[in-house]
This record gives structure tokens, C-alpha cells and sequence, in this order.
């Protein structure tokens, strides 16, 4: 199942950000390879309310807006679609992506436009596994994005607020008795309060789009941590986040003139809540308990076509889960744990069934059916996991770890071996490498009987991973890093008339070499260089057609430098160039076959071309300063500064096109230059 034009409401926010935005007018950073591959177990800092530096060079990564996950973006490996949405790790799909909050599966990290669900106040450390994690998590073949949120400090009742043109904050922290203390977090966009009537008509006579209510979001979080002793800590969490936009396509939208069951009202609506309670406890010679119960509600409402079409899902998860770390003698660090999930899946939903996935780019000529219906899944999933990290000698360790995954849905139980090596063979050089077996639960809206394939399996992968970094004098060191990926049992979506819709017949790989460069902060200044060069295809098994895959960009260059000019003031820049990813080329128009005076494209062979070349640079500029007497700063973002007109992808131009033998083609352009002042300031 596919809604094919969702994701323009996507592209509403991308658009009223550009609007309003004119009518307004660690010691090392956390991809380094051997962090990157290898997961060696070990007790985290001593102090959990103070944000590690690793952490902190990517809140300062200019781009992001202070944003800790937008950040990603600028790290080996880690592709956006166009100019937002989850991240592509590694050749692999954004569903393939696991996110973790505290050592549980988050309900969702970003916002439905992109940015984070999380205030940068309480980020304590963030880690990417790219590729070769250990058996510690499961359900993903894709990236790992591991965020640990920090404790809350002892200190007097504190308030500090955050204002930038896009989005407002309050941050409260404060110690509750002796042995207690907790933070509440609450943030919002302001993009609704910018977007004028001048720039909402400006949008309909570009795009035919009548903005009805400008995209907005907002996010909450809180954690309360009670001492029991020195030993032993309680700790009570809850968070959420909301997503809205609502648009009207008129006749004279492309995606109207291409489907005109799109015309009318749109309306996207997403939301979740989490809490959960954990008990950690550290005992004798470095060995770690923790347990963790929690229970979460996200809705992904989507209503099209004057509402006479909608999709509305409700997740329930119910999760219970526990590690124990412990030193086995001197030379073993052991690890266990297991989890477990019950989750409810319900759904309302009226549309059209366009039966293709992420591999299909003529998605447009596959309608099927009307479905009208509504149905529940309920699924429950166990893991448990074993893990030896074993110190062989001073300069070599070999990590040898086990998963078991099992769910009742498809019935599938899974054993993945997972293995990685670290030899530090001479002074300042280190080999790294690793071997393991994923997997991942099916798409669930695939799954529903009416409108996918309920025996669909699930998709797994292999990863294995070679590294070799040297570390050199006056903070520089050098990485790199060769990745192999295969793909097994994604979905095929298949043709008018077959049944199922769905079966497990496309299979993939990704490989690629990372190369990292970095710099850490000495003298003034810090910075890294990141180049990708990668390979990622997918292979139709009934008929051996492989092709690229939608997101395959051969080449990533990114280049981040942060300096500290004096005490007070802060400059940094961040310079990404690309390769253009991969996309299907038309070749022609044809009459829509379903929709009579309408025209479709006719698509040449798919993804065997690539957009134009990508580059773009961002600009941070940040001083510290006081307000009133109390600490502030001001910051200054310029996102696109040399305002390149970049392609993020092409279409048929249904407005210019006369004729079926005269067509035209139109270029979708990421967003221009766009400056954003921000100031913050606690009392």
C-alpha cells in the first residue's frame, strides 16, 4: 500500500519555511569508526546530567539549528532524502533504521518536517551505528541512532527560554528534595504566526496550493530520577510530540492535474505519548542492572481529497525490558539482556490502493482498488542476547554476541551471530571489523489483509565491516572504513491482477568505503571531513532486473569547522557536496489511462539516471552574552548561504505541456538562503 501523494505536505512545510523565512526577513565526534562498528561495553560517565563533548560538536554542527539529530546529516554514510525526512544509513531504506531513547525504541525522533522531537538542553550522548552493531539491538538492517537523554541536575529552580524564527522553548529544571531532581521541556513552531496572506497566495500561484493551516509541531519531554542511594536510581520519563499541516489542491496543482482524487482539502496529523519507569542499579566490580517498563500511543492521520479519502493508524506498544553487564574474571565483559513487546496496530482507512513500493518509480499506474475498511493487528516480539567482550590481549579484544528474535505474527523466530574485532597492532593504529545477521518486522501497512500481504516475512540483512584508523599527535586522527550489505526478503509489489499484492521477492546490497578525518578541539578549533563513496541496488527475483536504489548517490563530501574566536564569540561552517541520487528519466507523455483529458509520463528505465550535482553551505555564527543580567546567547544560522539552486528531483510539468509529442519537464529546487536568528537565555 501506498499513498502516493502524502509526501507533499511534506513538501507544504519546505515551501512556507522559504516563505516566511523571506517575508521575515566529545573529544571526537560520535561516526568514528571504531565506535562506528564495534560496540565495546563499558560503564558511561560518572556524571549522567553533563552533556559528553561528542555530544556537543554535533549540537554545534552549523546547519542544524541546534537540532542534535539534523546533524546526522553530516556524518559518513548518512544520506536525506531531498531536503528533509529521516535519514538512509548505508545504502539501506530510512524503515530500515532503528531509534533508541534512553535504551528504549522510540515512538518516532522526527518531526513529520523534518526536524528532531528533541530540546539540544537534554541531550547527554548521541551514537550512530552505521553498520556491524552488536547483538544488543535488534529489529533494524539498517543504522542504529542510540540517544541517551541526561539526568537532571541538583541545582536551584532554573528557566531557560529558547526563540528563533522557526520555533520557541521552555526549558524547567530544578533539585525536588536531597535525593531527587527532574526537567520538563516543552517547545513549539512558530512557522504558522510567519506565514502571511501575501506569502500564502504566493505558494497558490506557484504551486496551486492554498495553504490552510501552515505547518506546525510541537514536543514535550520530562524525566524525574529519585537516588535511592549511591548504587541504585528510579527513574520516571514521559514524552510526546504533535505534528499538523492542512492544505488545499486546487485544479491547478500538479498533483491534481497528475490525480484529481487529489483535489480539496488535505490534512496531516501525527502524534505520540511515551512514559516509562526504570530501575538502575550498579553493584560490585563494574557490573550494571537496569529495567525498564513503558508503554507508548502513536496516530498517523492522513485525510485527502476533500476528506473523502483517509488513512488513520493507532500503535500501541506495551514494552518490558533488562541488561545486566558484569566482569567475567579480567579479561571477559559480559553482557545480557532480553525485551519484550506487545503492540496493537489499528486502523480506519478509505483510498484508493496504489500497490508499489519505495522500488516502483511508475507508482502512478498502479490504482487498484477502493478500500473502505478497518482492522487490528496485535503482535508480540521477545529478544534476548548474550554478549562477551573479550580482552584476549592489551591490543586485541574480539566481541562474540547472539541475538534470538521472535515474533507471532509471521511466526518467525531468528538466531543472528553477531562478531567484531579491534587489534591495535602498533602505537596509534587500530584494525576494526565485524560480521552479523539482522533483521526487521515487515512495513505494517503492508500487512493488513485488504490492502497488503499478511504472510509477508520479514526482510534480513548481513553486514561486515573492515576499518582502520590511526591516531596522531595534537588532536588529528584518520579512519576508514569498507562496508558490505546484503538485502534479503523486501517486499515486491506486484502487477494488476496478481495476488498478493505484496511478496518477498526483491533482494539488495550496498557496499562502500567511508574515509573520516577529524580534528578535535585544540588551539581555538575543531572539524572533520567526511567522504562516502557507495553502491546501493535492489534485484526484482522473478525477473532478475536489478536496478539502483531510489537514494543511491555514488559520492558524499561533507566539511564541518567550528573556531572559537575569544570568549565570547563562535563561528563554524559546514560545506556538503553530493553526487545526484539516482532517478527514473521520462522519456514521454501518454493520455491517463484512468482519468479522462489527462496526461501521465512515460518513465525510461528505473533510477538509471542521476539529478544534478548537489552543494550547499551553512553558516553558524554564536555569541555568548547576557540578558538582563542573566546568561544568553544570541546565534545566527544561514542555511544555503550562497544560495545554490540545487535539484532535488524532476517531473512532468502538466501546466507547460500542450501536447503528448511536446512535453515538458520541471525541475524541483531545494530551498534558497534562508538566515535564522535565535536567542536563549536562563534565569
Amino acid at each position: 500500500m501506498t499513498f502516493k501523494k502524502l509526501p507533499l505536505l511534506n513538501a507544504i512545510a519546505l515551501i512556507c519555511a522559504s516563505q516566511a523565512s523571506f517575508a521575515d526577513s566529545p573529544n571526537k565526534p560520535v561516526a568514528d569508526s571504531d565506535i562506528d562498528e564495534i560496540i565495546i561495553l563499558k560503564r558511561r560517565e560518572s556524571d549522567y546530567s553533563v552533556i559528553t563533548e561528542q555530544a556537543q560538536k554535533i549540537l554545534d554542527v552549523p546547519g542544524a539549528l541546534g537540532d542534535p539529530l539534523m546533524a546526522v546529516f553530516s556524518l559518513p554514510g548518512v544520506l536525506a532524502q531531498g531536503e528533509g525526512g529521516a535519514p538512509a544509513v548505508r545504502g539501506s531504506s530510512p524503515s530500515d533504521n532503528l531509534y533508541m531513547v534512553d535504551g528504549a525504541p522510540a515512538g518516532y525522533v522526527f518531526h513529520s518536517f523534518s526536524t528532531s522531537v528533541f530540546n539540544e538542553n537534554i541531550i547527554q550522548d548521541f551514537q550512530l551505528y552505521s553498520a556491524g552493531f552488536g547483538p544488543n539491538y535488534s529489529n533494524a538492517i539498517g543504522g542504529v541512532f542510540d540517544i541517551t537523554l541526561r539526568d537532571p541536575k541538583h541545582q536551584a529552580f532554573t528557566t531557560k527560554l529558547d526563540l528563533t524564527a522557526l520555533r520557541a522553548g521552555v526549558f524547567f529544571e530544578s533539585e525536588v528534595t536531597e535525593n531527587s531532581a527532574f526537567y520538563l521541556s516543552a517547545r513549539g513552531s512558530l512557522l504558522q504566526y510567519f506565514l502571511d496572506d501575501k506569502s500564502k497566495d504566493d505558494i497558490e500561484k506557484e504551486d496551486g496550493i492554498r495553504v490552510q493551516t501552515a505547518p506546525q509541531d510541537s514536543d514535550f519531554q520530562f524525566k524525574y530520577v529519585y537516588d535511592i542511594n549511591s548504587d541504585n536510581k528510579i527513574t520516571l520519563s514521559a514524552n510526546g510530540a504533535t505534528d499538523l499541516a492542512e492544505a488545499d489542491f486546487t485544479n491547478l496543482s500538479n498533483d491534481v492535474l497528475e490525480d484529481p482524487d487529489m483535489a480539496g482539502d488535505a490534512k496531516l496529523e501525527n502524534k505520540y505519548q511515551n512514559a516509562s519507569i526504570s530501575w538502575r542499579s550498579e553493584g560490585d566490580r563494574g557490573s550494571v542492572l537496569n529495567l525498564q517498563f513503558g508503554h507508548f500511543v502513536k496516530n498517523n492521520n492522513t485525510f485527502w481529497g476533500d476528506h473523502k479519502y483517509r488513512f488513520n493508524i493507532e500503535t500501541r506498544d506495551s514494552y518490558l525490558r533488562g541488561n545486566y553487564d558484569f566482569l567475567l574474571g579480567t579479561q571477559h565483559n559480559m553482557s545480557v539482556g532480553a525485551e519484550v513487546h506487545r503492540t496493537e496496530y489499528e486502523y480506519i482507512a478509505r483510498f484508493i490502493n496504489y500497490v508499489c513500493t519505495e522500488t516502483d518509480p511508475d507508482c502512478v499506474y498502479r490504482r487498484g482498488d477502493l478500500i473502505d475498511s478497518s482492522d487490528t493487528i496485535k503482535v508480540n516480539e521477545a529478544m534476548a542476547y548474550l554478549n562477551d567482550h573479550w580482552l584476549i590481549t592489551d591490543s586485541f579484544s574480539l566481541d562474540l554476541g547472539a541475538q534470538s528474535h521472535y515474533n507471532n505474527f509471521t511466526d518467525e523466530n531468528f538466531l543472528n551471530p553477531r562478531v567484531a574485532s579491534a587489534w591495535s597492532f602498533t602505537e596509534g593504529w587500530t584494525l576494526t571489523s565485524s560480521l552479523g545477521a539482522y533483521n526487521r518486522f515487515p512495513e505494517i501497512d503492508k500487512l493488513f489483509p485488504e490492502v497488503g500481504n499478511p504472510k509477508l516475512k520479514s526482510p534480513s540483512s548481513h553486514h561486515l565491516t573492515l576499518g582502520l584508523k590511526q591516531t596522531l599527535s595534537d588532536g588529528w586522527s584518520w579512519s576508514t572504513t569498507a562496508y558490505y550489505k546484503t538485502m534479503d526478503d523486501l517486499p515486491l509489489a506486484m502487477k494488476e491482477g496478481q495476488t498478493p499484492n505484496y511478496t518477498n521477492n526483491v533482494e539488495g546490497d550496498a557496499y562502500g568505503l567511508d574515509v573520516f578525518i577529524n580534528k578535535e578541539l585544540t588551539d581555538r578549533w575543531y572539524g572533520w571531513l567526511a567522504l562516502s563513496a557507495s553502491k546501493s541496488q535492489r534485484t526484482n527475483k522473478l525477473t532478475e532486473q536489478e536496478t539502483n536504489y531510489y537514494l543511491d548517490t555514488p559520492l558524499v563530501l561533507n566539511l564541518v569547522l567550528n573556531y572559537k574566536l575569544n570568549d565570547k564569540w563562535t563561528m563554524g561552517g559546514r560545506f556538503n557536496a553530493q553526487t545526484g541520487r539516482a532517478y527514473t528519466p521520462i522519456i514521454g507523455a501518454q493520455k491517463n489511462p484512468y482519468f479522462d483529458n489527462h496526461i501521465l509520463p512515460i518513465y525510461g528505465d528505473a533510477f538509471s539516471e542521476n539529478l544534478p550535482a548537489y552543494s550547499r553551505l551553512d553558516l553558524r555564527f554564536k555569541r555568548e552574552t547576557t540578558f538582563w543580567g542573566y546568561e544568553g546567547a544570541w546565534t545566527l544560522d544561514i542555511l544555503n548561504a550562497l544560495n545554490r539552486h540545487n535539484v532535488t528531483d524532476r517531473h512532468l510539468d502538466y501546466k507547460k505541456t500542450q501536447s503528448l509529442k511536446d512535453y515538458k519537464l520541471e525541475d524541483e529546487a531545494g530551498l534558497g538562503i534562508i538566515p535564522a536568528v535565535g536567542m536563549s537565555v536562563t534565569f
